[in-house]
């Protein structure tokens, strides 16, 4: 069968809805919840019934405009493809405060980043794209139950789900990877697996108080999981090669200061799988951790509308520096939402990011040039690794809302020592997202 590139089918689909839309039922309104419509009342009605369905594409295009390792320019697409079912059980089945949620996804194109950004030499840290990754296959995203006891105050939950789906969870309100969602999965991907991987995992949460959330979970840390070979890799449910549990605690407390609601969690994790030293060569750790704090809060409120105003979010993590190559991450971004009367829905987005990278790494990296005979930086050399220090990502971005289903974000990256190679000239991207839900 031939391969279908998601952002021609995505396309296709648009083109197809454009031509209708002068027909009835206007699927180009700004009131519009989906562009497929509600299938004549019958989507809503399964809604009612317990029933949820959803479907999105999602694109990401960029553009290097000046800079980075390959200034010739060049557009990369990468995109994404979500089917999902969610139900109310206890609707469907009268099982008191009980939900499911099955998802499937499917990504595709390439990442600017690899391409033209960084060093090919070096590790990958930031990403132009953050929809790109884990390889282009179908993939099982979720597949879990989730029960409520005691008015729901204490929630279990246990399937096949994503690590940052409950622990170090974070807004994602831009295109560049490390100024969207949990942070984890960016610096420790190899036993903390974000979007679109899925893991067999369970979870409990307690909301011990009205503001306040304690959790813990077990997330099996399995090789296969995140393997890209074959089309059927995305769909592993074995646990033959598992190697330990990833498991994570996190305290959360949700006030609302000055009137405006908030968000702050501190967490932290430990694995039992075996874990290199990231300097030592044949040294083995018996575990690895990591600690995060992640925060949102809303600043302003513009009139009557409590969802309009300003916002600020700010994430850290600190990983086990004897075992992980990226050491630490940090994040500051503001969006203001609303910005303009006549367009409520819309956004502002600036973002801040930076990876660093573990000392002993670097070490390492100096130690090994040496051994081969470098003592500065060779730009073509295939044996030289390139020393990496720290990157800095920063995007301006604009989310023009055109209906809750239909979404268009042009952005504006600037990346400060891709790849942490400061002998990389500094990169200016142009980016394009755009999500189609339908």
């Amino acid at each position: 069968m031939k391969k279908v590139n998601l952002m021609k089918m995505s396309a296709v689909s648009l083109a197809i809805l454009f031509s209708q839309g002068v027909m009835a039922n206007e699927p180009w309104s700004q009131d519009r919840q989906w562009l497929f419509g509600d299938w004549n009342g019958k989507r809503q009605q399964l809604e009612d019934q317990g029933y949820k369905f959803t479907a999105s594409i999602m694109s990401q295009a960029a553009t290097n405009i000046d800079g980075g390792y390959n200034d010739n320019n060049t557009t990369t697409v990468a995109s994404q493809l979500t089917l999902g079912a969610n139900f109310d059980l206890n609707k469907i089945a009268g099982w008191n405060d009980t939900t499911a949620a099955i998802m499937i996804t499917k990504r595709d194109g390439n990442a600017l980043t690899n391409e033209r950004i960084k060093d090919p030499r070096s590790t990958t840290l930031g990403n132009s794209q953050e929809i790109y990754g884990r390889g282009k296959i179908w993939r099982l995203t979720q597949a879990w139950v989730k029960k409520g006891f005691d008015d729901n105050k204490v929630q279990v939950k246990v399937g096949r789900m994503g690590m940052s789906d409950d622990f170090n969870s974070s807004q994602c309100e831009f295109q560049n990877l490390l100024l969207c969602g949990g942070q984890l999965g960016k610096s420790i991907g190899s036993i903390w697996y974000n979007w679109p991987v899925s893991v067999w995992a369970a979870n409990v949460k307690y909301q011990f108080a009205p503001e306040w959330t304690i959790g813990v979970g077990v997330y099996e840390v399995n090789p296969d999981d995140i393997k890209t070979q074959s089309a059927s890799d995305g769909f592993n449910l074995g646990m033959n090669n598992v190697q330990g549990a990833t498991i994570p605690v996190e305290l959360a407390w949700k006030p609302k200061l000055n009137g405006l609601p908030g968000e702050y969690k501190i967490g932290a994790l430990y694995s039992t799988a075996e874990a290199k030293d990231i300097k030592t060569a044949g040294k083995v750790h018996d575990g690895k951790h990591s600690f995060w704090f992640n925060s949102q809060q809303q600043l302003t409120q513009r009139g009557d509308d409590s969802k309009r105003g300003l916002y600020v979010g700010f994430n850290a993590v600190f990983n086990d520096k004897a075992t992980t190559f990226v050491q630490s991450t940090q994040q500051l971004a503001f969006w203001y939402k609303g910005p303009f009367d006549s367009r409520p829905a819309d956004e502002i987005g600036l973002g801040f990011a930076r990876y660093d990278v573990n000392n002993r790494a670097r070490d390492k990296e100096i130690a090994t040039d040496i051994s081969r005979g470098y003592f500065s930086y060779d730009p073509i050399a295939s044996n030289y690794v390139p020393i990496q220090r720290s990157e800095l990502n920063v995007e301006l971005n604009y989310t023009y809302q055109w209906s809750p289903a239909v979404m268009i974000r042009p952005n504006l990256q600037y990346i400060h020592q891709p790849a942490g190679v400061k002998e990389v000239d500094d990169a200016w991207v142009a980016g394009l997202s755009v999500r189609v839900n339908f």
